[in-house]
């Protein structure tokens, strides 16, 4: 991934909690389009409230990592548990600035991605 990627800089603002990075990255407009299979989901406007659910949705896993994977044809990011297994997967729409996430924690949408899991080392 190149550093001027934004789904590697959005990594890089989700691992070290920095504000300043997230919001450098996040278009002022974007959209969060959350798919979670249940009434939690929804979709949310504004880089503020994008940026306090992604923290809040990162809070709730803190033994799990953050990794560039591709969504789509497109970069993106998954949140994976130690044991290889998929949280949740962000597809990002965006070039310079994000403008759109779709984040994905459904279980039945993560299936797929769990058959794939990587080995353990």
């Amino acid at each position: 991934m190149q550093p001027h990627d934004p789904a590697a800089r959005l990594l890089v603002a989700l691992e070290q909690w920095d504000d300043l990075a997230l919001a450098s990255v996040l278009n002022p407009d974007v959209r969060l389009v959350v798919d979670s299979g249940d009434d939690t989901g929804g979709d949310l406007h504004g880089r503020a409230h994008v940026t306090r659910v992604l923290r809040e949705r990162l809070a709730r896993h803190p033994e799990a990592s953050l990794h560039i994977v591709h969504v789509n044809g497109r970069s993106g990011v998954a949140l994976r548990r130690h044991d290889g297994a998929v949280l949740g997967v962000l597809s990002i729409e965006g070039t310079e600035t994000i403008e759109a996430l779709w984040l994905s924690t459904a279980p039945r949408k993560l299936a797929h991605w769990n058959r794939r899991r990587p080995a353990l080392e």
